[in-house]
């Protein structure tokens, strides 16, 4: 009997996802996890071996594969393979994993009305980038417990290997898997209304994954009472990647545009960076 190709890799996402998560928590299930996570990918990318196209024939998510999401998956790779320090941090395997996630939807055939990408509106998309940007650090300023933080990385991992890290792989990998596919496949696949896909895909998903970048999961924990009162202790910045997350899901329905919320993403993220590094008005919490 034919394998329904359609409805195995909607079950297979959120299992991949949620082994991405099980790897990164449970210490004791991480080899099973990874090694669950390589098979599930392998079956996934041999479902599309006979049609594989590394583009898209569409121009909108063709840009995005081949200036942003190819390059800086090819480049974090680089980075996991060859740099000691970053491989140990554990921030690039989460990059890793949504990179192969974000590749492996862009190149279903089931899924490509449901992508979104970058249209011709390069200024438009900088210009309201930029001013939602500025809005909310603004915001973050002058509201309490409203705190940012950035993928965190021990200092042992060289500084332009760090920004390129926060400023770049963070705004495209999160991006470009969350709202660019994520976001409209809930929609479009689970038949999910916009309002409970959007919390979905910003308040969990991308809230439990800025959990591993803030390096939040990737240590071990040996009662859950280690886990919660870590939690608690960045709390308020995990909520806070949540309204990002649900304000960005909504940005990319207005404006059906991912530069968007790149530019946003990259433009906050380079200015906690600066912070971090020399200091500035902006506070981080």
């Amino acid at each position: 009997m034919e394998i329904n190709k359609t409805t195995f890799i909607k079950i297979l996402l959120p299992a991949l996802i949620g082994t991405s998560l099980v790897i990164t928590l449970v210490e004791e299930l991480r080899n099973i996890g990874i090694l669950f996570f390589a098979i599930g990918s392998i079956a996934w990318f041999l479902l599309l071996i006979k049609k594989i196209e590394f583009l898209t024939n569409d121009d909108e998510n063709d840009r995005l594969l081949k200036w942003f999401i190819y390059p800086a998956y090819i480049i974090n790779l680089f980075f996991l393979i060859f740099n000691n320090s970053y491989r140990q941090a554990g921030a690039g395997w989460v990059y890793f994993i949504l990179g192969t996630l974000t590749i492996l939807l862009y190149m279903t055939p089931q899924f490509k009305q449901s992508l979104v990408g970058i249209d011709n509106r390069l200024t438009k998309g900088i210009f309201w980038g930029s001013g939602i940007a500025f809005g909310f650090l603004f915001i973050s300023k002058i509201l309490p417990g409203f705190s940012l933080l950035v993928p965190e990385l021990p200092f042992s991992v060289l500084g332009g290997i760090r920004l390129i890290v926060v400023a770049g792989f963070a705004p495209i990998m999160e991006e470009s898997f969350f709202r660019g596919s994520i976001l409209n496949i809930l929609q479009t696949s689970y038949n999910l209304s916009f309002p409970v896909a959007n919390f979905i895909q910003g308040f969990i998903l991308f809230t439990s994954y800025h959990g591993l970048a803030y390096g939040l999961l990737l240590s071990a924990y040996s009662t859950l009472i280690e886990l919660f009162g870590a939690t608690t202790a960045i709390l308020g910045s995990l909520i806070t990647a949540g309204v990002f997350g649900v304000l960005a899901g909504f940005l990319v329905k207005r404006f059906g545009n991912l530069l968007v919320v790149i530019i946003m993403h990259f433009i906050i993220n380079l200015v906690l960076f600066i912070t971090l590094s020399v200091g500035s008005f902006f506070s981080i919490g």
